[in-house]
């Protein structure tokens, strides 16, 4: 068990910018698994915004331009964590409010999302395929029904609406060869693009339990992680519902079936349990364009490795071998390569999450790794040094880190962005988030009801990204104030923004 005061020592040791390379300032989302809101934290664990949910969430929550957050949560009675979306608004208000949760449990939505540059939304969600049908399409061994993975792309419709614009199934990219006389019969190892239904166990009627989703714009494609099978498998999202339940067409002329895959070869009978690299696979993304590393995927690695005396958790960042970029080569009768990473952050004593987890790239070269099961959020040089610690007191799924200003709205000047205050009310203090999108003299003021200027917290020439001051309940003369509400300003030369706070003595 790690002690607090270990870690107090790790980043008085490592935080400091003169000991090692700091690490790149932003906003780091957290939702925590034993609560409803999720919130963003400064640098210097300053909470600067909180969105208030219906539920513990079910995976992480995303932060759009408008400051809005898309986040998926659990349905109380559901069959399993998940089956909501709800986006909340920079004022806090929930403006989409989506069920995927069939009432006969036939499918769900669990885990992960992704927002699309189109605005529709990529949910994880499982179809229940009931034992008579996983025998007919070659099972050999089952007592549950198979929840088996399903990827939805919903476009937003009104306040709670959303319709369904494409699709794909595992169901429809199976092999095995047990059986001749049952459906997909083949050789496996012929068939890397297919997934092998009589790997790995069912428990509680889950198959692969897929855990995030990612998207690649310029690729058109999907990535997902799955941790029952310790794979990542990467698929075409240019497809058709149609072709995506097939094998043909597409930009990548493959259906639906399996691009690209890693981790555990020997579920498609290319290696035995010797070649396994993953051990459990969760929070799974490439790596965004202009990044160090951009194209690459990076993975976070449980370590649940039975083989081992002591489990130890890793992050793993991988160039798939390609032809071109988003074409995959593999050679016959071998298994996806690389070998080995092209990065990694692991073989470190006591880091380990047996469950959750995930890891974001940077722009100076820096890594936020999050230590789910621990609640640990920490950032690592490329060398894996620790330069930033910070502990939720909870477990954490993965915790990403956002350091461009959020763009504006139409009905919002380009040059504003007040993201508001946390806590509100407040006593005694109260931390006051806003972004700067262009090199400018930013001033951020208190004012009374009436209109009286009472404090004046910054006033200067800021370079664009998020920052935050802090306001104590004092005007500029160093007195108190009373209990009430008050405006605080955010002015750029001609426009500006308030917002109401409340203080209460």
């Amino acid at each position: 068990m790690r002690s607090l005061i270990a870690y107090t020592l790790l980043f008085v040791l490592f935080a400091c910018p003169a000991l090692a390379q700091g690490p790149y300032p932003g906003l780091t989302i957290i939702s925590l698994r034993t609560t409803a809101d999720s919130y963003l934290v400064d640098m210097d664990f300053n909470v600067v915004k909180t969105w208030h949910g219906a539920t513990v969430p079910t995976e992480l929550a995303y932060m759009l331009p408008d400051s809005s957050v898309l986040r998926p949560c659990y349905v109380p009675l559901a069959e399993g964590r998940g089956g909501r979306i709800q986006r909340i608004d920079a004022d806090d208000t929930v403006i989409w409010d989506f069920l995927f949760d069939d009432p006969d449990n036939q499918y769900l939505q669990h885990h992960d999302i992704e927002p699309m540059p189109n605005g529709n939304v990529l949910l994880l969600a499982w179809e229940r395929h009931s034992i008579a049908e996983a025998i007919e399409a070659g099972r050999q061994e089952l007592i549950n029904d198979m929840k088996v993975t399903y990827i939805v792309e919903i476009e937003p419709v009104g306040l709670t609406g959303g319709n369904v614009v494409w699709q794909w199934s595992a169901w429809d990219h199976l092999v095995q060869e047990a059986d001749p006389t049952k459906d997909n019969y083949g050789v496996i190892a012929d068939h890397p693009e297919l997934i092998d239904i009589n790997f790995g166990d069912v428990p509680a009627g889950t198959w692969l339990h897929a855990n995030a989703v990612d998207y690649n714009e310029e690729l058109d494609q999907i990535v997902f992680s799955a941790r029952n099978i310790s794979e990542v498998y990467v698929i075409d999202h240019s497809t058709s519902t149609a072709e995506a339940a097939g094998h043909t067409g597409g930009r990548w002329g493959r259906g639906g079936d399996i691009l690209y895959r890693w981790g555990n070869p020997q579920t498609y009978g290319r290696g035995d349990a010797n070649d396994q690299v993953l051990w459990g696979a969760h929070g799974v993304v490439w790596i965004d364009e202009s990044l160090p590393g951009a194209g690459n995927i990076m993975v976070f690695n449980n370590g649940d490795n039975p083989n081992t005396a002591v489990d130890l958790s890793s992050v793993e960042e991988i160039l798939p071998p390609q032809s071109e970029p988003g074409a995959y080569l593999i050679e016959p009768n071998l298994p996806f390569g690389p070998a080995s990473a092209a990065w990694r952050y692991g073989d470190v004593y006591g880091f380990l999450s047996s469950t959750l987890g995930g890891a974001y790239r940077m722009p100076n070269g820096t890594t936020v790794i999050c230590e789910g099961t621990e609640g640990r959020v920490f950032e690592v040089n490329p060398d894996g040094t620790i330069v930033w610690v910070y502990l939720g007191g909870a477990p954490i799924h993965r915790a990403p880190r956002y350091w461009e200003p959020v763009s504006a709205s139409p009905e919002t000047p380009a040059a504003v962005r007040l993201m508001g205050n946390h806590p509100n009310p407040f006593n005694p203090v109260t931390t006051i988030g806003f972004a700067v999108e262009n090199t400018q003299r930013v001033t951020v003021s208190v004012f009374d009801v009436a209109g009286g200027r009472i404090a004046t917290l910054t006033d200067q020439i800021y370079e664009p990204g998020i920052y935050s001051v802090k306001w104590a309940g004092r005007n500029d003369e160093g007195r108190t104030v009373p209990s009430g509400t008050y405006l605080v300003q955010m002015e750029t030369g001609d426009d500006a923004e308030a917002r109401k706070i409340s203080l209460v003595r």
